[in-house]
């Protein structure tokens, strides 16, 4: 079937198409992150982009940390031989992780729902590498998704909880709102 020689060419994915796929995922959040930092009102949601743009900057070097430590010293390709990355955007594995960055291009009504997108795309990207890391018998491939599935799950739970503090402070408005209603004043 289809699905199955798909899933054969993702096993057939190199260590160095793994990591490309997920460097060109951090960019595209780093994109995503920089318009909705300008396009937020709130100041602690404004805060929350701005920290989770400047994540992706180190995520980026840990990615490309870990390429050389799993390729057994192997230097990660410069910035030149990285234009090479976009042959990998005909991979099966990038158009996989372009599903997951949907979310990344979804508009968004306010600021909950800004920070409601971030977390959805966390959360994708988080269980996509737990998923991936079954997928494949390379164990440095393995071990690679399952350090992107925890930093991936680091930044949910940062996202996840401005996310609960700006539905309590919400709550919170509605319920006082409510008293005075319901008080007569």
């Amino acid at each position: 079937t289809t699905r199955e020689s798909f899933m054969n060419s993702i096993k057939n994915t190199t260590l160095l198409e793994a990591v490309a796929s997920a460097i060109q995922h951090e960019k595209d959040c780093f994109d995503f992150y920089l318009k909705t930092y300008d396009k937020v009102k709130t100041e602690s949601v404004k805060e929350l982009f701005q920290e989770l743009a400047e994540d992706v900057e180190e995520h980026i070097k840990l990615i490309q940390d870990m390429y050389n430590d799993l390729s057994g010293g192997v230097e990660f390709p410069n910035l030149k031989q990285l234009s090479a990355i976009h042959k990998f955007d005909k991979t099966h594995l990038s158009k996989l992780m372009r599903k997951i960055d949907r979310n990344t291009v979804i508009d968004y009504k306010d600021d909950l729902d800004a920070v409601q997108h971030a977390l959805r795309v966390s959360e994708d990207a988080r269980d996509f590498s737990n998923k991936m890391k079954d997928k494949f018998n390379d164990p440095a491939i393995k071990r690679f998704f399952n350090k992107l599935a925890f930093i991936k799950e680091e930044d949910r739970i940062m996202v996840e909880s401005q996310y609960l503090f700006l539905q309590q402070t919400d709550k919170t408005k509605y319920y006082w709102e409510d008293e005075a209603l319901a008080s007569g004043k």
